[in-house]
């Protein structure tokens, strides 16, 4: 009897060690190297104003290798007339639901991954939303960030023949409202052989 209570005991004791050592906030921290690299990494994942050299004539929105049609009742072209990182701003009566957009070709190959692997592959803190938006040319896939207190950014990737991408850099205060509203956009895109 005197044995097992021991053995009890020993058990006990190999247990507690155990789930301590797990608790451990120096065991689970990886070497500086790997934070390093890491957000070496994260860095390269946010977008900023990307040149797009646009052009919009009634309601078409036309760049490198695609065009799409922005309704001019729903969107208004800005392009280079404004300091915005976006060409195409919603039109609204009140600024409580705000979005803009830009449209480009990305040639950066981003080591030959698909845009799907870009977004769910992609380790960076500051990503807080991912998710895909589906048109009848392609599929977006896109990461979703906190510029500030109001205003995210998100930056959606399609894979656009060799080693190419179709992109799209939004801002919104509201994505859960807008999401319709810019998949209804993505949804005109026309890809154009001959590059503009």
């Amino acid at each position: 009897m005197k044995n097992n209570s021991l053995k009890a005991v020993l058990a006990a004791s190999m247990l507690l060690f155990t789930l301590c050592s797990c608790t451990d906030p120096y065991g689970v921290t990886p070497p500086s190297s790997e934070i390093s690299t890491t957000e070496a990494s994260a860095n390269t994942v946010l977008t900023e104003k990307v040149s797009t050299n646009a052009k919009y004539e009634n309601g078409t929105y036309s760049g490198e290798g695609f065009s799409l049609y922005a309704d001019p009742n729903i969107w208004r072209f800005i392009g280079s007339q404004s300091d915005a990182p976006y060409d195409l701003q919603l039109i609204t009566d009140k600024d409580i639901n705000t979005c803009g957009i830009s449209v480009y070709v990305s040639d950066d190959d981003h080591g030959g991954k698909s845009a799907q692997n870009i977004v769910m592959e992609a380790n960076n803190s500051d990503i807080i939303f991912t998710g895909a938006a589906a048109t009848a040319a392609m599929t977006f896939y896109y990461y979703e960030w906190a510029i500030d207190d109001e205003t995210h950014g998100r930056t959606y990737f399609a894979d656009y023949g060799d080693n190419k991408y179709l992109c799209a850099y939004a801002e919104s205060n509201n994505f859960g409202y807008m999401d319709g509203k810019i998949t209804d956009l993505l949804s005109s895109i026309k890809l154009t052989e001959n590059n503009q």
